[in-house]
């Protein structure tokens, strides 16, 4: 048996005060991330907002980097279980369209998104490189999920197959990025917001969908659900692999 083997386990107790320090100081850094962006937030301020030590900020996370992108994981986190829940309810959820009008106002109404999204250009740029630079394992598992989604799709006569997986996917995504970054650069021709959910979900519909029989969406739902709790299981293990509680 080794030292390490014989070490008393930790309490529980004070593992759970490890978590929720933890908790408190990523809900820190979205606060100020969402208020002053991310290239004037220090350390420092993290920890003040948070009301701990700077060196107590560096025991969770070992960077301001991966702090940062850990506050972006959790913001995706809540936006997954926001559509478990709609499959849940609505098994239709699962149609491109809806998918595509749900998260155009959930980073709308996803703070920590609309911040990165829609707010300072260069944050959006910083935080991607460090996020292909720290985390390109994650970032494969995101975007296979999103291509086995149409898979399950197409497979249940839901999605046009004219096309491959992987280009409908390219196209999708570059749709709904499209109209979410161009906000910034024309804020006084933008749709209301509602009316412009309505038009991605048209253009995604027009572009990718068939009609589908009730039957099909019923089948398919369960399949996508299951693919979705996989990557969210994936954030949360990132977040804690990452925190180093």
């Amino acid at each position: 048996m080794t030292d390490l083997d014989s070490r008393p386990a930790e309490p529980a107790s004070t593992r759970r005060d490890r978590e929720r320090r933890a908790e408190r100081i990523l809900d820190a850094a979205g606060e100020l991330l969402v208020s002053w962006g991310y290239p004037r937030v220090t350390v420092e301020d993290v920890a003040r907002r948070a009301g701990v030590g700077k060196g107590t900020v560096y025991l969770h996370f070992s960077t301001k980097e991966l702090l940062f992108l850990a506050v972006l994981i959790r913001a995706e986190a809540r936006i997954i279980e926001r559509f478990a829940a709609d499959v849940r309810a609505d098994p239709a959820a699962v149609l491109l369209s809806s998918v595509a009008r749900s998260t155009y106002l959930w980073v709308h109404e996803e703070p920590v998104f609309r911040a990165t999204l829609l707010g300072d250009g260069d944050t959006l740029g910083t935080l991607s490189r460090s996020a292909a630079e720290n985390l390109p394992g994650l970032l494969d598992v995101r975007d296979r999920a999103l291509l086995e989604h149409v898979e399950v799709l197409r497979e249940h006569g839901l999605v046009r197959t004219e096309q491959s997986p992987a280009l409908q996917v390219h196209a999708y995504e570059s749709i709904l990025t499209g109209f979410v970054t161009i906000e910034p650069l024309s804020p006084s021709a933008v749709p209301a917001l509602d009316d412009n959910a309505d038009m991605i979900a048209h253009v995604v519909r027009s572009a990718f969908e068939l009609p589908g029989r009730s039957e099909s969406v019923q089948a398919a739902a369960p399949r996508v659900n299951e693919i979705y709790q996989r990557l969210l299981d994936r954030l949360n293990q990132e977040i804690q692999r990452h925190r180093r509680t």
